[in-house]
């Protein structure tokens, strides 16, 4: 009883401090599944990997990983795993001295969006087919990176 009222007071704890970012998430990923073919969610979440190094970060991975996995019609749990080890690697990435420069989000950025179409078409039995919407997704991640470095500098 008492590690059930602790883990809830840990998860009201971390709805309260994250709401703006969680419902940003929430609405991102029904935008992604159902309007805009842009892999959203996994853009701010590079991004935020990339700012902050905190294990929130693996949390709203695995939430988010999961519901659009749920909403996309994909195995469940499928991009709940992409989505988790694209964000230790780039925890692992940000502590590179080259990581000082903001422009190194752009390959990386670039390198995780790439890896996770494959790896989606892989699991699919479909060919891999890398169209302009990658390009499209990698140039977002520049501005979405400022977006969320000055929402982290500024409010949080």
């Amino acid at each position: 009883m008492f590690l059930t009222s602790r883990i809830w007071n840990w998860f009201l704890w971390l709805i309260n401090k994250m709401k703006i970012l969680i419902s940003l998430l929430l609405f991102l990923s029904f935008l992604q599944t159902s309007i805009v073919p842009l892999n959203l969610v996994l853009i701010v979440l590079i991004a935020r990997a990339f700012i902050k190094e905190e294990r929130n970060n693996l949390y709203l991975g695995f939430a988010f990983g999961l519901l659009i996995s749920h909403l996309s019609l994909l195995p469940v749990g499928l991009l709940s795993i992409i989505y988790l080890v694209i964000i230790e690697l780039v925890h692992l990435l940000s502590h590179s001295r080259f990581a000082k420069h903001f422009l190194l989000i752009i390959p990386l950025a670039f390198l995780m969006l790439l890896s996770e179409e494959v790896i989606i078409s892989l699991v699919n039995n479909q060919a891999i087919s890398l169209s302009w919407m990658l390009l499209v997704e990698t140039v977002i991640t520049l501005p979405v990176y400022f977006l969320l470095r000055i929402w982290e500098k500024r409010f949080i």
